[in-house]
């Protein structure tokens, strides 16, 4: 038998087995569709998700694309189905995506969901997922609430701008980076470039409104320049602003102490971090169900790359391979056309546990 055959064999045992853990557990198992309508990729992330999208026409001429994501699939189904009530769904099949090099890259997993949940549902899903592993030693759990970053960016003394600017490119790394190095050092208040900035005001006051540049119109694009104007900012707020984030993304502790520390830090930089209370309790809550006796990590800079993650966020590791990852996804349906609606999954990698 060949090697490529043993695998596709151990993959399918091992899958029957996980989705009997998930049926166990109250999750109802779903096919999804190996296409999406590129339109709904493109409204939740503009063109980030779709640069790595395997993308092509139908018949009609409409362009769809090979699912990249196995949770964004399954929040299109959700949303298709109109359903009411809590959903506890399970999935299994592949995700397609292309790298940096637009070479395709197919990613197996298999996940579940809780969408529209009264109750916190991460603990749930965490326990549901780690019981897969449960014959594994020295498994590495890492776990962050994004929902802790986008507080604290609320609670700087800060422009508006500046924030959103900050929380919607939290993701992108290295544009985040250099964001923190323009607000360090007010390069992006360099008079020369303000100068040039009023300029390009008075030519666009004299065009049409209504005629688009880029993605926006020349009133929007207007509306923005004055909301600048009105919402100055200076160098010590932003270097200070700084200071306080770095610091915030180098804290990293065991779960066990992470309430605390945390407490801590935001009394020490006298911020009004919304819900911040909530956050802390579900940490100790989380801490005293999981036990002492995993290696478990709170993370601030863990999480950040899934883009459509909102609050906590998780993942489990051995030997340095990430065999599952899951997180919050409160504002997922909304961008793909539906409602509100909170909803928390994880994906195990199969190729990777195998």
């Amino acid at each position: 038998m060949s090697k490529a055959l043993i695998n596709k064999k151990n993959k399918e045992n091992i899958s029957k087995k996980i989705l009997n853990i998930f049926k166990k557990k109250g999750f109802d198992f779903i096919d999804l569709d190996i296409v999406i309508d590129t339109d709904l990729l493109t409204r939740r992330s503009g063109e980030g998700f779709k640069k790595y999208a395997l993308n092509f026409r139908d018949k009609s001429g409409k362009e769809i694309s090979l699912r990249p994501d196995l949770t964004i699939a399954t929040a299109i189904q959700y949303i298709q189905s109109k359903k009411t009530g809590t959903a506890k769904l399970s999935y299994f099949g592949s995700a397609f995506r292309l790298n940096k090099k637009g070479d395709l890259n197919v990613f197996d997993q298999i996940g579940c969901e809780i969408i529209n949940s009264k109750s916190s549902p991460e603990y749930l899903v965490l326990s549901t997922v780690l019981s897969v592993f449960k014959k594994f030693k020295k498994n590495k759990i890492t776990v962050n609430d994004l929902g802790l970053f986008q507080g604290l960016i609320n609670s700087l003394n800060l422009p508006h701008r500046w924030k959103l600017r900050l929380i919607r490119h939290y993701s992108r790394k290295e544009y985040f980076d250099e964001l923190l190095k323009r607000l360090d050092t007010n390069y992006d208040l360099d008079n020369e470039k303000i100068k040039i900035d009023y300029d390009r005001l008075e030519v666009l006051k004299k065009m049409d409104f209504n005629k688009m540049i880029g993605s926006r119109s020349v009133k929007e694009i207007i509306e923005r320049f004055e909301k600048k104007i009105k919402d100055p900012r200076d160098n010590f707020k932003g270097s200070q602003s700084v200071k306080i984030i770095k610091d915030f993304l180098k804290l990293n502790m065991p779960l066990s102490k992470s309430a605390n520390i945390i407490k801590k830090f935001v009394e020490k930089n006298n911020l009004k971090i919304k819900n911040i209370s909530q956050i802390l309790l579900k940490l100790n809550n989380l801490n005293k169900k999981l036990g002492l006796n995993k290696d478990i990590i709170f993370d601030t800079k863990f999480g950040r790359e899934t883009q459509y993650y909102t609050g906590f966020a998780f993942s489990v590791c051995r030997q340095n391979k990430e065999l599952a990852r899951g997180g919050e996804y409160n504002n997922l349906i909304k961008t793909l056309g539906g409602k509100q609606t909170p909803a928390f999954g994880a994906a195990i990698y199969l190729n990777q546990l195998i």
